[in-house]
């Protein structure tokens, strides 16, 4: 069988395929993917994908002792262990940390200050439970959690520091800057 029905390269003119107006978007959508999953961690750099970079699970190498946030010095493998999971789920370039959290609040005045986001979420959740504010600050802090700040602007997840802190991601404050800045690009 010939392969005569297969394009060749002179056959396509790039012009051809980014003449649409839609293609413009889909270019924007395409280097925004491509800025997110820049942030994801790097295959080889203690772990490993289990397919695409930024849209499969990262498994951490077992052995490696993560840097940033780990006050026991345990290994990833100890850390992996206590939470019951074998890495982190990706897609498009987000952490799903969903397996690991333990509550999910939606704030309504999402800003790039952390500070200011956490506060609102600690206040949401004394409407929720009942429980001030500084209470919850509190737990979190004594219990290693953290607010993971997700990519849509407005959902926090509490989820412990040791892998969050730990887990290469661009979130919600580096999204709310793209979305924000003056000339709509990353500040």
């Amino acid at each position: 069988m010939e392969k005569t029905d297969v394009a060749s390269e002179e056959d396509i003119d790039i012009d051809d395929i980014l003449e649409d107006e839609e293609d413009d978007d889909l270019i924007a959508k395409a280097e925004a993917y491509e800025s997110r999953v820049s942030g994801c961690p790097i295959e080889g750099h203690n772990g490993s994908w289990d397919g695409f970079r930024g849209n499969s699970m990262w498994r951490p190498d077992r052995e490696a002792v993560p840097t940033r946030y780990n006050p026991d010095g345990l290994t990833w493998g100890q850390i992996l262990d206590k939470y019951g999971i074998e890495g982190i789920e990706y897609k498009d370039g987000d952490p799903d940390f969903s397996p690991i959290s333990k509550g999910e609040v939606e704030i309504d005045d999402f800003t790039d200050d952390r500070s200011s986001n956490f506060a609102q979420v600690d206040e949401a959740l004394e409407k929720q439970k009942g429980c001030p504010p500084e209470d919850v600050k509190k737990w979190r802090e004594e219990n290693g959690y953290t607010w993971h700040e997700c990519r849509d602007c407005k959902t926090m997840q509490k989820v412990p520091r040791e892998v969050h802190n730990n887990m290469d991601h661009s979130g919600g404050v580096s999204e709310y800057k793209k979305n924000h800045s003056s000339e709509g690009g990353e500040s």
